[in-house]
């Protein structure tokens, strides 16, 4: 694997976040300025409308940072029927500006709701029959702009569990983005699905997790929001998501897509100029360079 060339970030590592209530949100500027200054050449757009959705203003943002633009994670409320027609044109939006900066990635996720991250729908038989057109229809509006549609397991959202990966591996043909720490979230553990996707692994978000903060999210004694602002996502190599593992069979299958850093942390407020979530980001870097790929 070529670590130069695949890996990226995400605004989420600096506590940028679409969900309602998550905290203060950093600048553009400084989280564009620290991304370069850990070596990253790459980055995912962030909450809708964190970057600008003028795809010449974007270019110019990102080319004065030296960034380029690998996709996009991209919630749409996809298994209610009355959602739809909406979220579709969301997507289309979105695709467009993924295809004017040469992105390669549409990374849905499918929420309950709008923002909330806490809460999710049980996926049952009429939610599976929902998704049986709504999925194709996403992927088919990706592709229309030259993109590859992947889907993102996420906590609080329809696809969480190892049981809901079952249904999206075993009854469609979608590929994945792999999120090594929702999985734990979820109840997975990331070696297992990964193996499972094989090469309809397209895309991977690395974070590592707390098993027992996820735990607790999913007996309900607390809540995802709660357990990310307590820290259950942690620096790479200090949790629970086998990121060395995880790593070792990307490169047995040759991947060569992106691998995104991915470390949801919620702020309170700006941090110092020389301190902040750019550490972790640095912690997790130095880890990976220790894998000696």
């Amino acid at each position: 694997m070529d670590l130069s060339q695949q890996l990226a970030g995400a605004p989420i590592s600096w506590g940028v976040c679409e969900a309602n209530g998550w905290g203060y949100q950093l600048s553009p500027e400084r989280v564009l300025t620290e991304m370069r200054e850990c070596g990253l050449t790459a980055t995912e757009l962030g909450p809708d409308g964190y970057l600008p959705q003028d795809s010449r203003a974007l270019a110019s943002l990102l080319s004065s940072h030296d960034l380029s633009l690998c996709g996009a994670f991209v919630p749409l409320v996809l298994h209610k029927p009355d959602r739809l027609a909406s979220s579709y044109e969301r997507a289309k939006r979105q695709a467009q500006v993924l295809a004017e900066l040469n992105a390669e990635n549409f990374v849905l996720a499918t929420p309950a709701e709008d923002g909330d991250y806490d809460n999710r729908d049980p996926m049952d038989a009429n939610a599976k029959s929902v998704f049986a057109d709504s999925l194709p229809t996403i992927a088919e509006i990706a592709k229309s702009f030259g993109l590859a549609m992947v889907i993102h397991p996420h906590a609080g959202t329809m696809f969480e569990t190892p049981q809901d990966l079952d249904f999206l591996l075993d009854e469609t043909d979608v590929d994945i983005c792999l999120d090594t720490g929702h999985i734990v979230v979820g109840g997975g553990r990331p070696l297992a699905i990964a193996t499972r996707a094989g090469q309809r692994v397209k895309h991977v978000h690395l974070k590592d997790c707390d098993a027992k903060a996820a735990e607790r999210i999913r007996n309900g004694t607390s809540t995802y929001s709660v357990e990310v602002k307590n820290g259950m996502y942690k620096p790479l190599g200090q949790g629970d998501a086998q990121i060395a593992e995880v790593i070792g069979f990307l490169s047995s299958i040759d991947y060569s897509g992106k691998l995104v850093l991915e470390q949801d942390v919620m702020l309170s407020g700006e941090p110092s100029a020389t301190g902040g979530p750019v550490e972790a980001v640095r912690e997790s870097l130095r880890f990976l360079e220790s894998l000696n790929l």
